[in-house]
């Protein structure tokens, strides 16, 4: 049944590769450009007014693909979420097995497959593109629905009406999704090829909208808001949630996803900027449109941050604001904030992390001793660095060498070369933008810092190669005029590949140092670079995606689920044509929540 060959599919994304730097930035700016100018929401077919998709009732596909309500009404409904996927293989497969198995046993009870499947953004790493899609995203998933099933996998999706055996996928894009002006995400989740709307093994799409509506049993609604790059939500689709809210009625509930959790960072970055609070300006617009209508929104849900933490309102509607962004990306940390405690009764109270906060701050010791090793290409370029600087700023000191004269030198040969200063400009400056956080001072401190660390780095190894070079000439033949004069084009060679070889080989291995130390410090005690510090370590474990069951009361029950350690060894399965873990996964609760 199963032979011993492992798998190994596409590994961890390497954000620090010099090349990788380059092209995540400039097809960010690409995007966020054409996104704010040529937004691709306003040329998609427009969703006609209050139409949604309809879980109330048993369907069936008709020849032409479309659902039709055929059967008596649903009591109740199963739903999983998982958000942060197609990043390395290993997290995000063993995700995607859990979700695919027909059922999972975790704390004595017995949780169905989502006959749903949300994704709630960046569906793919690092950036767009269907090739992307199709080996970080789609092999995993179709892998592990062959995984998942019991039987024979339906061959024809037209006439099926058990959505347990065809259970269907929403999407959500995130910012990463976002990178290619949503035409892969468009192409796999919002288009309709042949009828055959298959996303995965059995999953299938609906959408024809990045953005959606769908009714469930028991008056509880579920609704898709895409916020773009720039945070907003186009014309149409205020309209069309506009259409939406008046099919509600009195007493309806809505679980809303979102793209990213406005609510922690708004909280996190109080009075350093308002870019956070008018994001929940914008939401709060939709809010406003449904708490007209008498509906309540009852539960927030959203990635973008690669952990699990949940906020409950300390009253009586216990509204539930989810982060669950571990569905396959590298981990964030929960140790880069403390929430204090809600200090009226409709505020906001913190109730769980995962990982914990002890956890997660032990992660980041990680950059001290391993950023060079978990980042190897980052090397490069700071040695290109440290050498062309140390070519530019050279200077030369006669007579018995000190750390004063050759700091009077390196100044005296900024000043006579523009090139020089030009660049340890740009080199400061490129630091400081880089530097995480809305305050400006803090920015431009730790920016600095991190900057002048570095040139000093830059001075001693230039200077120790330079010294290098003397030695190898001799300390009395570089003090004589003659000898230098007769052999200029000797003393320039040996004086070139000294610097580059202390400067390359040592801005390698120091420049990384610095990096580690500079993201350790900035994360461990200031909260700042928690993205750019758990990126470099490309943690694979703590994974997490929400199953929710709205029961036959019509209560709903979130479960949280985490996957501690995720599988490193896959094995054939020549039967079902798929992988399976060695050894198995365990998911477990990472908390119980009371029914809503």
């Amino acid at each position: 049944m199963s032979n011993a060959t492992d798998y190994e599919g596409p590994p961890m994304v390497d954000w620090y590769d010099p090349s990788q730097l380059i092209d995540t930035g400039r097809k960010t700016a690409i995007s966020s450009i054409v996104g704010e100018n040529a937004d691709p929401r306003l040329v998609s077919p427009t969703p006609a007014d209050g139409r949604f998709f309809d879980y109330t009732k048993q369907f069936s596909i008709d020849a032409d693909g479309e659902f039709k309500a055929s059967g008596g009404a649903r009591d109740e409904i199963w739903i999983d979420y998982v958000s942060d996927v197609g990043d390395g293989w290993n997290p995000t497969y063993s995700v995607a097995y859990s979700l695919a198995k027909e059922s999972l046993s975790v704390s004595d009870e017995k949780l169905q497959r989502g006959e749903i499947l949300i994704f709630g953004g960046d569906g793919v790493y690092p950036t767009a593109t269907t090739d992307e899609y199709e080996r970080r995203l789609i092999a995993p998933y179709r892998y592990a629905f062959r995984a998942g099933r019991s039987g024979a996998a339906p061959k024809n999706m037209t006439g099926e009406t058990d959505l347990k055996k065809v259970p269907h996928v929403f999407a959500l894009p995130g910012n990463h999704d976002w990178y290619d002006s949503l035409v892969a995400f468009q192409k796999l989740f919002c288009s309709s090829i042949f009828n055959e709307r298959i996303f995965a093994g059995a999953w299938r799409t609906r959408q024809r909208q990045s953005y959606f509506a769908t009714k469930l049993p028991h008056n509880w609604w579920f609704l898709g808001v895409d916020l773009q790059l720039s945070h907003s939500i186009d014309t149409r689709q205020l309209e069309y949630f506009e259409s939406i809210a008046k099919k509600m009625s009195t007493g309806d509930r809505v679980i809303m996803f979102v793209p990213e959790p406005y609510w922690v960072k708004a909280i996190k970055y109080q009075g350093m900027t308002d870019e956070f609070d008018k994001k929940e300006q914008t939401i709060a617009r939709l809010e406003d449109m449904f708490s007209g209508n008498g509906v309540a929104i009852k539960v927030y849900l959203a990635g973008d941050l690669h952990h699990y933490r949940r906020f409950e309102s300390q009253d009586e509607r216990r509204i539930q604001k989810i982060t669950a962004g571990g569905g396959g990306a590298f981990l964030h940390p929960t140790h880069d904030f403390e929430f204090k405690k809600a200090e009226a009764p409709g505020d906001f109270q913190i109730k769980k992390s995962y990982p914990p906060r002890k956890v997660s701050r032990r992660q980041d010791w990680k950059n001290v001793h391993s950023f060079a090793r978990n980042n190897r290409t980052f090397g490069i370029l700071t040695a290109i660095l440290y050498s062309l600087l140390a070519f530019l700023i050279h200077g030369s000191v006669e007579g018995k060498f000190s750390w004063l004269k050759a700091l009077e030198a390196t100044v005296v040969r900024c000043l006579e070369e523009p090139l020089a200063l030009i660049v340890v400009i740009l080199m400061m400056m490129g630091l400081i933008f880089f530097t995480d956080s809305n305050s400006t001072y803090y920015r431009r401190t730790a920016g600095a810092i991190h900057g002048l660390t570095h040139l000093t780095a830059i001075f001693f190894l230039g200077w120790l190669g330079f010294l290098l070079m003397v030695w190898f000439v001799e300390p009395a033949n570089y003090n004589s005029a003659t000898f230098l004069k007769e052999h200029e084009a000797y003393v320039n060679v040996v004086w070139f590949f000294s610097i580059l070889l202390v400067c390359g080989l040592g801005g390698y291995v120091v420049g990384s140092i610095i990096m580690g130390l500079y993201l350790f410090v900035s994360l461990h005690i200031f909260g700042r670079h928690d993205n750019e510090a758990f990126s470099a370590m490309k943690i694979q474990d703590y994974k997490n995606f929400i199953r929710m069951h709205i029961d036959k009361k019509g209560r709903l029950t979130i479960y949280p689920i985490k996957i501690e350690h995720v599988a490193r060894k896959w094995k054939r399965d020549d039967a079902k044509r798929t992988y399976l873990p060695e050894p198995e996964l365990k998911p477990e609760l990472i908390e119980t929540i009371d029914p809503i």
